[in-house]
């Protein structure tokens, strides 16, 4: 990977001589390079347009680069991180999936810290269930978004990563056509910074984040392989298919309380709203026996499977 980027769009002109005649030529030539694309990217190149979200990792932008619509993550400053974060970058570049938002490169000056993305013109699920009732989003409709962050899933842990943050905020939107391809993409995914700053602060800050999609076995500071992932998906489809936060503040008052009410095997009931068969496929997703739980491939099978009948 090339550490600058360039393009070359230029003409030059060659000059010949006929000394015997004494006439001159000119010959123009046009020449046209383009070094692949490097994933350090220059800050100025990067042009923020307003604010659209913020977190314990810094500030997102909506941008432009390059004449590409972005979404620019600040990071705060990472500190004695920068090894691990160069790992992340190099890690992203490699990822080429339909289902994952691509990948465009980061800003390693100090203080300038970012990541930049694919922008998702509609926005996240979670934004999806907050400005539209669910009467406006059909079943067959979101069925097509869990099967496409499904996917995104299955190339992630086919290439051996977990994504570790699945929730519906981290499903971006790029159509409202379920004819189309693809609608949904996963965002944010193998960050182990983001697991690593809940996990050093149980009581779940509201600057840190809550324990809403983590699996009892991270929340217990156990080891953790694909099926965490798995759990997380299971709290994304039963807000999904019901179209409402999985923990409502007015039964869990304290973000500590779902961390006990999960850790100590329980889980939320079936939704009036909710088809039995839908809270069949999150109950083998949610198992705390973790290898109980089915593998994201099968449960992109079953949701596929309702999608075309």
């Amino acid at each position: 990977m090339p550490l600058c980027s360039t393009n070359i769009d230029d003409e030059i002109t060659l000059f010949a001589v006929d000394m015997k005649k004494g006439e001159n030529f000119q010959f123009p030539l046009k020449i046209s390079a383009q070094t692949k694309l490097t994933t350090r990217l220059d800050f100025d190149k990067l042009i923020e347009e307003k604010e659209i979200g913020h977190g314990s990792f810094g500030i997102v932008y909506k941008g432009i680069y390059r004449g590409n619509c972005v979404a620019i993550k600040k990071m705060k400053e990472i500190k004695n991180d920068d090894d691990e974060f160069e790992k992340e970058v190099n890690m992203l570049d490699k990822f080429r999936s339909d289902f994952i938002v691509h990948f465009y490169g980061a800003v390693f000056i100090p203080n300038k810290v970012c990541m930049v993305t694919e922008f998702g013109l509609y926005g996240s699920l979670q934004d999806l269930m907050k400005h539209k009732t669910s009467e406006k989003v059909e079943m067959k409709f979101r069925i097509k978004i869990l099967v496409d962050a499904a996917k995104g899933i299955i190339y992630l842990h086919e290439n051996g990563v977990l994504h570790r943050d699945i929730k519906p905020d981290n499903i971006l939107m790029f159509s409202m056509d379920f004819f189309e391809k693809v609608n949904a993409k996963l965002t944010d995914f193998g960050s182990a910074r983001s697991v690593n700053l809940l996990m050093t602060n149980m009581t779940f800050t509201k600057n840190v984040g809550t324990p809403t999609y983590m699996a009892p076995e991270i929340l217990n500071k156990e080891k953790y392989k694909k099926s965490a992932d798995v759990f997380s998906f299971a709290i994304t489809m039963y807000e999904t298919f019901g179209w409402r936060e999985a923990y409502p503040v007015n039964t869990f008052k304290f973000p500590w309380k779902i961390a006990e009410f999960v850790i100590s095997g329980e889980r939320l009931p079936r939704l009036d709203n909710m088809l039995n068969s839908h809270y069949t496929l999150i109950c083998v997703c949610w198992s705390k026996n973790k290898n109980e739980r089915l593998s994201i491939s099968k449960i992109e099978q079953r949701l596929n499977l309702e999608f075309n009948k």
